[in-house]
């Protein structure tokens, strides 16, 4: 697996004005200049990992095009926490940490962008928006790990994969295009075996749902997958 945070000092810097972060510390003295100076723009491919649990802190994340999933792993044992999607932020929790508390994997292909923790803390103790937001952000990553094993309990297999697919549909910038995504990261993610995903993408595509081929996928039905949740 490719860990994209060890090229991310190699990248240019980039801004983006669409960025989550970037709305709202543009109110701050000098602080929408500290973020263009320092904003990095990174491309993900489904499966590559953005940062690992473990792995020295860096900065935070702002997810600009695609989805991510957050991961605890323990031994040869993977968790899913999370789906992470345009315009949520990763890496709140390792702000006043040294390490990153979990690992962050591409579940389709990804566009995010890099802020260094010096110039976040910067940030933090020069605007209170800002310091809500990545609270915020903190208690929606701990309110979905809960909804998640919700999911798990009261969804079929079929239905989870149906929602997983909807989830990420309706997050592409351009839903009418295929989705590159990772059949393994897809499975942990709709707490099934790789198999019987397979056998459910299979199913939904004799269906005409969607048209499914490998790594790449396409919601052809919407109302069909919905009539299943």
């Amino acid at each position: 697996m490719i860990n994209m945070l060890d090229k991310a000092q190699n990248n240019p810097f980039n801004s983006c004005q669409r960025c989550t972060l970037y709305a709202n510390i543009s109110g701050v003295k000098d602080g929408t200049t500290s973020v263009v100076a320092s904003h990095q723009k990174m491309t993900l491919v489904s499966n590559d990992y953005l940062f690992q649990q473990g792995q020295l802190a860096l900065g935070i994340f702002c997810v600009k095009e695609g989805t991510l999933i957050t991961l605890k792993e323990m031994s040869e044992k993977k968790q899913v926490i999370n789906v992470i999607k345009p315009g949520q932020i990763l890496g709140t929790n390792a702000i006043n940490a040294p390490n990153y508390q979990h690992s962050a994997r591409g579940l389709t292909n990804a566009q995010v962008c890099f802020i260094p923790k010096p110039t976040v803390i910067e940030l933090m103790n020069q605007n209170i928006q800002f310091k809500l937001l990545l609270m915020k952000a903190l208690c929606q990553e701990i309110g979905a790990a809960e909804q998640k094993s919700l999911a798990i309990i009261y969804k079929s297999g079929r239905q989870r994969v149906a929602a997983l697919l909807l989830e990420i549909w309706r997050s592409a910038n351009t839903p009418k295009n295929k989705i590159h995504f990772s059949p393994e990261a897809f499975a942990g993610v709709a707490n099934v075996s790789l198999k019987n995903l397979l056998k459910i993408l299979q199913e939904f595509d004799r269906k005409k749902w969607i048209r499914h081929d490998k790594t790449t996928l396409k919601v052809l039905e919407v109302a069909s997958l919905e009539n299943l949740l």
